[in-house]
């Protein structure tokens, strides 16, 4: 069961760079975590009981490079991510109604979550990812 939008992942070519703008808002910037299943780095910022997500890659051959190319932007909103309970009931009831999964079972993502997308046309075009995480995120 969702039970709240755990963050907005936005895609950028340079999380040092993006930061300032986020630390000029007032708002406080985690570390940078690098998530080798992924080619990322991430950074969170904590907007009351929501993060948003720095995602930049890292790895040259990911698919998030090239959507960072086409859509000609250094940053772009790439994901909506909900926080659910239980990721692998969540992924089972999906999978018997026929929902397109780009994760058939649970990945280690940031902040110790777990974490499984789904497949783009699922949403009719949006990214949606659903996350498990056991307690709230620290932002160390």
């Amino acid at each position: 069961m969702v039970s709240k939008i755990d963050h907005l992942g936005i895609l950028v070519d340079d999380i040092e760079q993006n930061r300032v703008l986020f630390k000029q808002l007032g708002l406080e910037v985690g570390a940078i975590e690098e998530v080798p299943s992924f080619g990322v780095e991430i950074a969170f910022i904590r907007v009351g009981e929501s993060l948003v997500e720095l995602v930049e890659p890292v790895d040259p051959t990911t698919d998030l490079v090239a959507d960072l190319e086409a859509a000609d932007q250094t940053a772009m909103l790439h994901h909506i991510a909900f926080r659910v309970d239980d990721l692998e009931s969540q992924l089972a009831e999906l999978r018997s109604a026929g929902v397109a999964l780009a994760d058939e079972t649970p990945r280690q993502g940031a902040g110790d979550a777990s974490v499984a997308f789904l497949e783009r046309q699922a949403a009719n075009g949006v990214r949606i990812e659903l996350v498990e995480r056991e307690e709230k995120l620290t932002m160390s």
